[in-house]
């Protein structure tokens, strides 16, 4: 079988969330089926690091597809000629995107559609875009991928499609993440917050992310007595000016720190030397931040919203996002409160235990293959 996969998201030192979950299931998807014969499709040049198993080739389309308009150019184009000329038997594409010219069966994974509730989160020309495309997408799609129940249930409710097409196939955690020691701890302080203890969140910044009220939560938590710096890795997403405000309004600018994005090493350390993940997104399809807290033994504090209850369970502290007072408090309970903390570390490492990038990979596999 000749599988094309849509691979434009596997930038070396750049994987993002869906970045992260085309490379952990496509290095083990390949070697599942090793007779079966695989060309990812790139849009710029590649990396040899993404040429998993001997099966495997590459090919680079034209044009970089990071934009509406090259968006439209490179799958209703590129990606439809490619599948032609290759004689495809499949096309899976695992940030969502298919090409509607194509008759060649097309599955993608459509993480979530934030984009249908909260268009205004995103530029004017990429919410159109995804409100126009994604659900041609879903009509399109021989099978839908996703990565929540929560997920499945909104796409097929808001587009009209029978669960039965929809699979699940939840996201994993890297393995790299753990408990860290004493010694790698005060090493974190050291590193990250001037030695202070300090939250941290983790990801893009974006209105959806709710990056503004995190810092107004913080500021009030600072007033109930707080004293721990916050930590926020990750770089803009888009021009965020609520964010911008929020910085500039804050008494405590000076103890928010920005390291930008990091690596896995200094990820691993800044997550498990935090007090715990501050994560109150507005709309998540899984939030894969959760699970990397849990394995490094770091509580969490996250929305009751979207699909985050079902892949934090029992072993977070829940909050609305527009509360601001209610995580603020929540960030005094995880400072002042030893036997909270201690027991959503506990719940933590037990609810990551649900979860691995093995069992992803074979839910994919079942679902392209079945």
């Amino acid at each position: 079988m000749r599988i094309a996969v849509n691979t434009r998201l596997l930038i070396p030192n750049k994987l993002d969330g869906i970045g992260w979950f085309t490379h952990e299931v496509l290095q083990r998807l390949v070697k599942m089926r090793p007779n079966d014969e695989f060309l990812f499709l790139f849009d710029r040049t590649f990396s040899d690091e993404f040429i998993y198993a001997d099966n495997v080739w590459a090919k680079e389309l034209f044009p970089q597809a990071r934009h509406p308009l090259l968006y439209r150019m490179y799958f209703e184009y590129s990606i439809t000629k490619a599948l032609k000329q290759w004689k495809a038997d499949l096309f899976f594409s695992p940030d969502g995107f298919l090409s509607t010219k194509s008759r060649v069966p097309q599955i993608p994974v459509i993480h979530d559609i934030n984009f249908e509730h909260r268009p205004e989160d995103l530029p004017k020309s990429y919410a159109n875009y995804y409100r126009s495309y994604f659900p041609r997408f879903a009509k399109k799609a021989d099978k839908i991928i996703t990565v929540s129940d929560f997920s499945k249930n909104d796409i097929s409710n808001s587009y009209s499609i029978e669960s039965s097409k929809i699979h699940v196939a939840h996201n994993g955690y890297n393995p790299a993440y753990r408990q860290l020691s004493g010694v790698e701890k005060t090493e974190a302080r050291g590193r990250f917050a001037d030695n202070k203890p300090y939250f941290i969140f983790v990801g893009n910044f974006s209105y959806r992310k709710n990056i503004h009220g995190i810092v107004q939560a913080y500021d009030e938590y600072r007033r109930l007595g707080g004293m721990s710096k916050f930590v926020f890795v990750g770089n803009p997403l888009w021009h965020y000016t609520e964010m911008d405000n929020a910085l500039a309004k804050s008494m405590y600018a000076d103890d928010i720190v920005f390291p930008g994005r990091l690596e896995i090493n200094d990820l691993v350390l800044a997550l498990g030397g935090a007090q715990a993940l501050v994560f109150p997104s507005y709309f998540e399809g899984f939030g894969i931040p959760v699970l990397e807290a849990f394995a490094a033994g770091t509580p969490v504090i996250c929305s009751n919203n979207t699909s985050l209850p079902e892949v934090a369970g029992t072993a977070a502290l829940f909050t609305n996002p527009e509360n601001i007072q209610r995580l603020a408090e929540h960030m005094h309970t995880i400072e002042k409160n030893n036997l909270t903390t201690e027991r959503l570390i506990q719940k933590g490492l037990e609810q990551k235990n649900k979860f691995s990038w093995d069992s992803t990979a074979n839910k994919v596999k079942d679902a392209l293959f079945c």
